[in-house]
């Protein structure tokens, strides 16, 4: 910038050629940088490592949940904040179906994508919030609500609860997408197996089981209805699984 003297001695002064350019220049970098990150860039929940993502590295991640400490792998973690580590209400974890390993890239389909026969378990321990026990559960809040409260006894040593069909203007007990099978696990407890019907709008059936593995612990997993035969081989493999990851169960061993 230079200065020159005009008529009556008054001072001009002369802007640099280049400094409307670099303005106009540096304002179209930083809407570039903020578009670019609103479409391409993460998201606040994938800051929040709310996102599914999965890890290779096997280094243990300690959680405490409810007093109790975990420590699974980290390839056995499904969301980033769980590796984190430290109190948390829940952990939600995914193993393969019959290894019971963790995530592994030349296994990426089984574990990302939701094939009907995918062989992933999702397994959830979570602090307990239901004062009921599974048992409980069925027979006063499952149970009534069945067609036939006699169920149908299956190949599989389960026997079949079928549920009301949802009827458009009537209230159903939220079951109606779903068959229910009762047997018993290797405990001899009690086992509520839910499935979601076997229907062309229902693209990836699973079955769950949610257990209560201490006073202030429960446990749910799901896995895919072609698996349901395998039921009992799958509920003891998970139950060893997460007492193995129970550091104060390890301890005693």
């Amino acid at each position: 910038m230079s200065n020159r003297h005009g008529f009556g001695g008054d001072e001009i002064k002369e802007e640099s050629s280049w400094r409307y350019p670099l303005g106009i220049f540096m304002a179209t970098l930083v809407l570039c940088a903020i578009f670019l990150y609103y479409y391409v860039g993460p998201s606040v929940e994938e800051f929040s490592g709310n996102v599914p993502s999965p890890a290779i590295t096997e280094e243990p991640v300690m959680i405490e949940i409810a007093g109790t400490r975990f420590a699974p792998a980290a390839n056995y973690t499904v969301y980033p904040r769980a590796r984190r580590g430290g109190a948390r209400d829940e952990v939600s974890l995914y193993v393969l179906w019959p290894t019971m390993n963790g995530y592994a890239p030349a296994q990426r389909r089984e574990f990302i994508e939701n094939d009907p026969d995918t062989r992933r378990i999702d397994i959830t321990i979570a602090r307990r919030n239901s004062p009921f026990t599974e048992k409980q559960r069925f027979e006063t809040l499952y149970l009534p609500q069945t067609i036939d409260q006699r169920g149908v006894r299956t190949p599989y040593k389960l026997s079949k609860f079928a549920f009301e069909d949802q009827r458009a203007d009537v209230p159903t007990s939220g079951y109606a997408d779903s068959e229910m099978f009762v047997g018993a696990d290797t405990d001899s407890k009690l086992l509520a197996l839910f499935c979601f019907k076997e229907r062309d709008d229902i693209r990836s059936p699973e079955c769950w089981r949610e257990y209560e593995y201490s006073d202030g612990i429960e446990v749910s997993y799901r896995f895919k209805r072609p698996y349901l035969p395998e039921w009992l081989a799958i509920d003891t493999a998970v139950r060893e699984f997460v007492a193995n990851l129970d550091q104060a169960k390890k301890a005693d061993q």
